[in-house]
């Protein structure tokens, strides 16, 4: 059944894509265009501050692509369930921060429960 690693790729790059995406437009973008002044002046800070905030985009659609491959090979459980733990942890995460549900933090705890599934039927 490889329904549940495509699911978790699938859904890994959604919500990365979404998250990279949604935070230019309305983080980022305006944040930056406002008058600045102290750390955010300078643009090596504002570079490394843009690059920290993609790298959670880049690790969700890595390892849901990596979940899909490590099936496809008949991996080892370690990969998925090490993914399973950072999707739980982040969407849970992403829930507290905003003290509110919110899409992206359930679609991160739907990728952990697709990726245990993924582990419990194969």
């Amino acid at each position: 059944m490889l329904i549940y690693a495509f699911i978790v790729a699938g859904l890994g790059l959604i919500v990365a894509i979404a998250h990279s995406v949604i935070s230019e437009r309305i983080i980022l973008g305006p944040l930056y265009r406002e008058r600045m002044g102290g750390m955010l002046a300078v643009r090596t800070m504002r570079d490394i501050i843009r690059v920290v905030f993609h790298i959670p985009s880049l690790a969700w659609a890595g390892l849901g692509i990596a979940v899909l491959f490590n099936r496809l090979q008949s991996g080892d459980d370690l990969l998925p369930i090490t993914a399973a733990i950072i999707f739980a942890l982040s969407g849970i995460g992403n829930l507290a921060a905003l003290r509110r549900p919110h899409l992206g933090g359930l679609i991160l705890l739907a990728m952990a429960i697709a990726t245990i599934a993924d582990i419990r039927f194969n």
